[in-house]
């Protein structure tokens, strides 16, 4: 599916509903009291989205931990390698995460919408099993996060009918408008969505 340019006006940094005074319009406040388009939120009728558009065939290692190294002696037939203990690793979501907008400065929404955006998270690993060595190998314990870029666009948006309607009651002194809601597609944001995490042994020789 291609990406569909769209000229828009700029966004606002927040947005609170009113009072709709239309089935098809919505009343909606500015944090600048501006007619600029808004971006659907949890406090919206309608949602933004984050739509999926292409995504890599294959995924990558991301190691975000490695272990002590223990190498198999020389003069032995074979030796195995047990590292048995638990380890936590903190690791980022937001890894290459690039997110392009028709708009001068980003919306305090977008994080709701966007795949990845700030989060970070763990991943707890006990070492119990065992790995056979040949003589000379070497052995270390990782942690590994497996990401697939992945790029998309936002679906979605209010647009200012330029009629005025009653501000929020939070707001009073502000200025509120009637807004529309369309599904069209506009922005992108590509980012290395983590698929799964996993702990093993990285074996080697030198």
């Amino acid at each position: 599916m291609g990406l569909l340019t769209l000229g828009l006006a700029p966004l606002v940094v927040m947005a609170s509903p009113g009072v709709a005074s239309a089935a098809s319009t919505v009343c909606l406040q500015n944090a600048d009291s501006s007619q600029t388009d808004i971006v659907g939120n949890w406090s919206t009728p309608n949602k933004t989205q984050s739509i999926t558009v292409q995504s890599a065939k294959n995924t990558w290692q991301d190691w975000t931990w490695r272990g002590p190294t223990f190498q198999c002696p020389w003069n032995v037939p074979s030796c195995t390698y047990a590292w048995q203990q638990a380890k936590t690793t903190g690791w980022q979501w937001s890894v290459g995460l690039s997110i392009k907008i028709p708009i001068p400065k980003l919306d305090n929404w977008l994080d709701e919408v966007t795949p990845s955006y700030g989060r970070d998270g763990s991943t707890t690993t006990s070492y119990t099993f065992t790995t056979a060595l040949k003589p000379g190998q070497f052995a270390q314990p990782i942690q590994v996060v497996e990401r697939r870029w992945t790029q998309g666009v936002y679906q979605g948006i209010y647009h200012s009918t330029g009629k005025s309607c009653l501000p929020s009651p939070s707001k009073p002194n502000g200025k509120a408008y009637e807004y529309t809601w369309s599904n069209e597609r506009w922005g992108s944001w590509t980012t290395n969505l983590k698929v799964g995490d996993y702990g093993t042994h990285h074996v080697w020789t030198s």
